[in-house]
């Protein structure tokens, strides 16, 4: 039975990632990308942080399968993250086996007052992890405890991850 709810969950996922990944805008569109692709940006210090390159090597260094890119059209979908508060974003869930996919969320946010907000709302989505994981799932909900939500300036990172360490290791490494 168990299984059965784990399955069901992974599927429900997938499902609600792809459709919203399906409604949104054409590649090129949104003043965020150019030529479709996430680009680099810069903080407050000049440092460039190329978050698309880093969503790449998190699925390359960690093997995921599975992998389901997040656009910043879909963060507000997912976690009421709105355009208006994104610069630039770079996010992907992968299944994990587990009753809920690994969920990797990078943002640059336009300044730190959405930094904050972008912030705010991923510790609610870790949150929410955790109440939902509490009743079936010890290894998602053990795992949703021990993330946290790391910020740095206009930089916002949610590693919801086996990995976690590692990826927010790799994400402050780069910000510095």
């Amino acid at each position: 039975m168990k299984r059965i709810v784990s399955l069901a969950a992974i599927v429900l996922t997938l499902t609600m990632a792809l459709s919203l990944a399906a409604c949104g805008e054409e590649p090129g569109t949104n003043e965020n990308t150019e030529n479709g692709q996430n680009q680099t940006s810069s903080n407050e210090t000049g440092k460039t942080v190329d978050l698309a390159a880093l969503r790449t090597q998190f699925v390359t260094d960690y093997s995921l399968t599975d992998v389901l890119e997040v656009e910043t059209e879909g963060l507000n979908n997912l976690y009421g993250i709105t355009e208006d508060m994104v610069k630039n974003s770079a996010s992907f869930s992968a299944s994990s086996g587990a009753a809920f996919a690994q969920e990797v969320v990078m943002v640059e946010a336009v300044d730190e007052s959405a930094a904050a907000t972008v912030a705010e709302k991923l510790e609610t989505r870790l949150s929410t992890i955790a109440e939902q994981a509490a009743s079936y799932d010890p290894d998602s909900l053990a795992l949703a405890e021990k993330c946290k939500v790391v910020t740095d300036g206009v930089y916002v990172g949610m590693f919801f991850s086996s990995h976690y360490d590692d990826m927010a290791a790799a994400f402050q490494s780069a910000l510095s």
